[in-house]
C-alpha cells in the first residue's frame, strides 16, 4: 500500500518504526476524500458533457425527423388516394363480372400493378433521399451502421432463401363448380 502524506515519506521515518494505525487511518480517510472528489468532478463533467450532447442532437434530428414524416405522411395520403380512385375504377369496371372469385383475383392485380409501378418508386426514392441526408450529416459513422444493418439483412434473406429452397412449397386449392 502506498501512503502519500509527508508523514510516510521514507526519508522521514525513523528506520524499523511502521505508521501506526491511527497515522494510516488518517491517510485512509484523506486518500479516500480525494478520490472522491476527483471521481465526483469527472462524473459531473460526464454528466454535463452528455447533457449537451443530448440537446445537441435532439436540435440535429428533431427537424430532420420532422421533415421526413411530415413527406412522409403527404405521400402516403396522396398514394392512399390514388389507391382508393384506382380501386373503385377496378371494382367498378369488374361489376358486370358474374363470378365474385374471379373478380377479387382481377381486382388484386391491379393494385399489385398500381403499387408496383407508382408506391415502390415513391419509397424508394424517399429511401435514397434519406440515404444522402443521413450520409451527408453522419458520415463514416452512418456508413458503418449502414453496412452493419445491411450486412445482417443480406444474412437473414440468404438464411431465408436457403431455407425456402430446401423446404418444397404445397398449395392446395379448393374449387367450387357454379
Amino acid at each position: 500500500m502506498t501512503y502519500t502524506t509527508t508523514q510516510n515519506n521514507p526519508a522521514e521515518i525513523p528506520a524499523g518504526t511502521d505508521p501506526s494505525t491511527v497515522e494510516k487511518l488518517k491517510t485512509l480517510q484523506q486518500e479516500s476524500t480525494q478520490r472522491s472528489k476527483r471521481v465526483f468532478k469527472i462524473l459531473r463533467t460526464a454528466y454535463a458533457e452528455l447533457t449537451a450532447e443530448l440537446k445537441d442532437g435532439r436540435t440535429v434530428i428533431s427537424p430532420l425527423a420532422k421533415d421526413v414524416t411530415a413527406e412522409t405522411v403527404a405521400t402516403v395520403k396522396q398514394k392512399s388516394q390514388q389507391a382508393a380512385d384506382t380501386v373503385n375504377q377496378t371494382w367498378n369496371q369488374e361489376a358486370d363480372s358474374k363470378d365474385l372469385s374471379d373478380r377479387l383475383i382481377r381486382l388484386a392485380r391491379v393494385i399489385a400493378v398500381a403499387a408496383k409501378q407508382n408506391l415502390f418508386p415513391q419509397i424508394k426514392k424517399q429511401a435514397i433521399k434519406l440515404d444522402v441526408l443521413l450520409s451527408d450529416r453522419y458520415g463514416a459513422q452512418y456508413t458503418t451502421l449502414k453496412d452493419k444493418v445491411t450486412g445482417r439483412t443480406q444474412q437473414a434473406s440468404a438464411q431465408t432463401a436457403s431455407e425456402s429452397v430446401d423446404q418444397p412449397v404445397v398449395i392446395e386449392v379448393e374449387s367450387e363448380s357454379v
